[in-house]
């Protein structure tokens, strides 16, 4: 018995040790489906948080996140990203400032934007409808989960289960947890995730294949901290299913509801010794959407729908705030930019491939 403690005893301290003397790169990457750049800058919009039918309680939906300055505003909805993302990290995109990003696919709906985001440019030929086909071009992920430092250190989790197929999970080599039916992929569960599996199961079905936020959320915070991988993707939908509902008050709060999860993410990161100090967070969404009326909606026939930003903290990322007058810039500059964070090859085998962002060295 005394030998055995003494053996576990010796694991339990070189295991720390080997985490902590591990220097590799972490990342974790976050999608926000569908949430506007006019939001993420501006807070909530006088011109829709008024309208009855998109805020059936207008008052309490104002009450929680109407302010009279556009600084407050922002604050009220996602205090996470104006508290401490804009004082440790960067934000871009915020085009009354002149900061520009977004899409380069020509058709500005989500299938698309999640390929050319992950892949690195914009298959147009092939990449044209939300249908359930396996993608035909590799990922930054795959690419990540083949090298030597990260092989068997990737995992995904997406609340919309056509990003198995947008990650090609029968090829990609990595978990990849998505949507509203699918178990987890983990070995021996723990017991929350056993416990998400029977709530998902016995959920009312709100949007088809597609589950909350906070249960994809609950997948990725318990892969933190039972499985570690280094690299982790997170894919969030609720912003643009209420929003395609015309609930601008459900909407506002599906934000804020992702500002604390990235908040807790973060957290989480920071208190443990595999990840402090060595993660690298970037934040982005897959496209833009209409103004005015068309708030609800995106798309080829949908105006400005091709807007979107960028939010990057942790790691080695300059605090440059909210950044002006730079870009354009585009979503398939990101799969580069996590190739360069991490130090591997990515060689798409596309056209008009993205470039690594400036603040990547």
């Amino acid at each position: 018995m005394k030998k055995l403690f003494i053996l576990l005893a010796l694991t339990a301290l070189f295991g720390n040790v080997k985490a902590q003397t591990d220097n590799d790169r972490r990342v974790i990457f976050i999608m926000l489906d569908g949430l506007r750049w006019q939001e993420l800058f501006n807070g909530a919009d006088t011109a829709i948080i008024n309208v009855k039918r998109y805020a059936p309680n207008t008052k309490g939906i104002t009450d929680l996140y109407w302010r009279p300055t556009q600084d407050e505003r922002r604050m009220a909805l996602m205090p996470f990203t104006w508290g401490y993302i804009k004082q440790h990290g960067l934000i871009i995109g915020n085009r009354w400032k002149n900061s520009l990003m977004q899409v380069s696919n020509k058709y500005k709906f989500s299938y698309p934007g999640y390929s050319e985001t992950l892949c690195g440019w914009a298959d147009d030929e092939r990449i044209n409808s939300n249908d359930n086909v396996p993608n035909p071009n590799i990922n930054v992920l795959e690419v990540a989960n083949k090298s030597k430092k990260y092989n068997n250190s990737v995992m995904a989790y997406a609340c919309w289960g056509t990003v198995r197929y947008i990650l090609n999970d029968e090829r990609c080599g990595f978990p990849v947890q998505a949507g509203k039916y699918m178990p987890t992929t983990t070995e021996n569960p723990s017991v929350i995730e056993t416990f998400l599996d029977d709530m998902k199961r016995e959920m009312v079905e709100f949007w088809g294949d597609v589950t909350l936020d906070y249960i994809t959320y609950r997948y990725a915070s318990e892969a933190m901290k039972n499985h570690k991988p280094k690299v982790l993707y997170v894919s969030f939908g609720e912003t643009d299913e209420f929003a395609h509902n015309g609930r601008y008050d459900h909407y506002l709060m599906a934000a804020t509801h992702n500002d604390s999860f990235i908040q807790r993410l973060w957290q989480q990161a920071q208190d443990d010794p595999f990840y402090r100090d060595k993660t690298t967070f970037i934040v982005t969404c897959d496209h833009g959407r209409g103004i005015g009326k068309q708030w609800t909606d995106h798309g080829t026939n949908t105006d400005l729908s091709e807007e979107t930003w960028l939010m990057a903290f942790g790691k080695d990322i300059p605090a440059l705030g909210e950044t002006e007058n730079n870009g354009p810039f585009y979503n398939k500059q990101i799969a580069p930019t996590i190739a360069a964070l991490l130090g591997i090859d990515f060689k798409p085998e596309g056209k008009d491939i993205g470039k690594k962002f400036f603040f990547v060295k």
